[in-house]
C-alpha cells in the first residue's frame, strides 16, 4: 500500500486551526466567568400567595430571599401557619438573551398538611430552568419571573 503524502500547506492549515481552537480554549479557561447575580448583597423580601377558584381556598406565603457566594438563598413561610417552612437555593445556571436561568435545590421543608397549591410550584422549580428577566421600565427596576411573577429591584426591606 502506497501512503500519499500531504501538501505542505494542507498541514499548515491544519496546524494552525489547531492551535486556534487551543487558544480559544485556553482563553475562555483563563478569563473570570460573569456571575449572573449581582456582586453585592441582595436582601428583601415580599408577600406571594395562591387561590384556587374552585375550591375558594387560598394560601400566603412570606418570602425571604439573600444572596450567599452568587447562590439566591430563599426562606419561604407561611404566616397562618408556622409549621411551614421551606429552605432552598437558586442556582445561577446560565444567561441567555438577557434572562437568568436558575436550578432549585431545597434544603429544608416542613409542612404538616398535603396538598399544598405551592407544592405545585416547588415541583416545577425543581424539575425544570426557572429564568428570571431584569427589565427597566420608567427608571424603576422590576425583576419579571416565569411563572409571571414581577417585582422590584432592589427589594424592600
Amino acid at each position: 500500500m502506497n501512503w500519499r503524502h500531504a501538501k505542505p500547506i494542507n498541514l499548515l492549515i491544519a496546524l494552525v486551526v489547531i492551535l486556534a481552537l487551543l487558544g480559544g480554549l485556553l482563553a475562555a479557561k483563563l478569563m473570570p466567568s460573569e456571575s449572573a447575580l449581582p456582586t453585592g448583597p441582595v436582601t428583601g423580601g415580599f408577600q406571594m400567595g395562591f387561590y384556587d377558584l374552585m375550591s375558594q381556598r387560598k394560601e400566603i406565603y412570606n418570602v425571604n430571599l439573600h444572596t450567599v457566594r452568587n447562590v439566591l438563598m430563599a426562606n419561604i413561610t407561611n404566616p397562618d401557619d408556622n409549621r411551614f417552612v421551606l429552605k432552598g437555593k437558586f442556582t445561577p445556571t446560565q444567561k441567555k438573551q438577557g434572562r437568568i436561568y436558575f436550578n432549585l435545590t431545597p434544603i429544608y421543608y416542613s409542612s404538616e398538611q398535603r396538598g399544598l397549591m405551592i407544592e405545585g410550584l416547588v415541583d416545577q422549580l425543581m424539575y425544570s430552568n426557572y429564568w428570571m428577566e431584569p427589565i427597566s421600565l420608567s427608571n424603576q427596576s422590576l425583576v419579571v419571573g416565569q411563572n409571571g411573577s414581577i417585582f422590584l429591584y432592589p427589594m424592600p426591606k
